[in-house]
């Protein structure tokens, strides 16, 4: 069947470009290959990424060592989001001399998360003697009326399904646990070609909770290490980060960073434009199944709890948390990023991130990725 190379999904991507993102991209559906996406994936796909992609990217940078970072994407992303992301992304991580195998993983939180918001929202303005929408004085009191309306309508079952459709993947018989057991098998058959990092987005911290560990092998087959892991606003309750990722570092993960927004910053943003507050207190007060379940990415949470207070010590801990606005020190514990939904897209945060994969300085800023012509002239340039 021939297909034309002009036809286009919900991602604005023709079935050449998407076809083009094959070799980097794996889509799951409630952790398992997509099937009905708009870019499926199969096993031979992800055999292919491993037997003939990246042995040709190592090959042709000399052999390696070549970082390999695996993203996982955040709940409030749509399919057709996180496509169009990977093919505006991929291009600068391959500049960088980094191959990325980036999770497009189906959380499906955005449009429904929406459409609870707004159903909440009318209701309150609909009330008896409300002011109109234009005039209600959005405050902490009506914060905690889309609170606790989320948390009578189904707002937890919609976390609950994409924290199952995160842990799903990585169980025997999901798609990320498929790649999880290449990982293994290719690191096993070339030692010193590649070295493996994960960089997660929001919810992503979610899906990395499980993939990293089923990579490493706890509790199973040991497996290869992974040199960085960066977290960027994690969506990630306290409990679930102890219990999946921190037990691995030093041994399973080298180095862990967690990018946030200081505290006061946190609470000056705000959610769909009517929540005044980062998604992160909305996850807390209302998704999680428990009400106000710490999370791993808001300040007040680790100052909180004293394990990770010493964990991310700046002068003792052994891992970086770096809160934003970030812009002196290290050159790769930097952000600027004063919105939830900013990171995944602030240059000195996704800078940052690319340092700690490459390990130097000197990199191809996350600037560039507006500029198609600066990449090719890189990439080309690096062959």
């Amino acid at each position: 069947m021939v297909h034309d190379a002009s036809v286009e999904g919900p991602s604005g991507l023709s079935t050449g470009q998407l076809d083009a993102l094959r070799p980097y991209v794996v889509e799951l559906q409630d952790g398992k290959f997509a099937t009905t996406a708009e870019l499926n994936t199969t096993a031979a796909d992800v055999d292919a990424i491993f037997s003939t992609h990246l042995p040709a990217f190592i090959d042709a940078r000399g052999g390696g060592p070549v970082p390999v970072v695996f993203w996982a994407h955040g709940g409030l992303v749509s399919e057709a989001a996180a496509l169009a992301a990977a093919r505006r992304n991929i291009p600068w991580w391959l500049a960088n001399g980094i191959y990325p195998i980036q999770f497009v993983w189906h959380s499906g939180l955005w449009a429904t998360l929406g459409d609870l918001i707004a159903a909440c929202v009318a209701e309150m303005v609909a009330a008896p003697d409300a002011p109109r929408a234009v005039d209600l004085p959005w405050t902490n009191f009506t914060d905690g009326l889309i609170e606790g309306a989320l948390r009578a309508t189904g707002g937890p079952d919609v976390w609950r399904a994409m924290k199952d459709n995160a842990r799903l993947g990585s169980e025997p018989g999901g798609g990320a646990a498929y790649v999880a057991g290449a990982v293994q098998i290719f690191m096993a058959a070339r030692p010193g070609a590649a070295t493996l990092h994960a960089a997660g987005f929001s919810a992503g911290a979610n899906f990395h909770r499980h993939f990293v560990p089923a990579v490493v092998g706890r509790g199973g087959r040991p497996g290869p290490s992974f040199e960085s892991c960066s977290l960027l606003v994690p969506a990630l309750g306290t409990d679930a980060f102890k219990d999946g990722l921190e037990p691995l570092i030093g041994s399973g993960i080298k180095r862990l960073a967690m990018f946030g927004m200081k505290e006061e910053l946190a609470l000056a943003d705000n959610c769909f434009g009517v929540y005044r507050k980062s998604v992160l207190y909305l996850v807390r007060g209302a998704l999680d199944a428990e009400p106000d379940t710490p999370i791993l990415g808001l300040q007040q949470c680790v100052r909180a709890d004293r394990e990770l207070a010493r964990l991310f010590d700046p002068a003792t801990g052994t891992a970086d948390a770096v809160w934003s606005v970030e812009t002196t020190g290290p050159l790769d514990s930097r952000s600027v990023a004063t919105h939830h939904m900013a990171f995944d897209d602030d240059v000195p945060t996704m800078d940052s991130v690319a340092r700690r994969i490459a390990g130097r300085d000197n990199i191809v800023s996350y600037g560039t990725t507006q500029h198609d012509g600066v990449l090719a002239a890189v990439r080309n340039a690096a062959r």
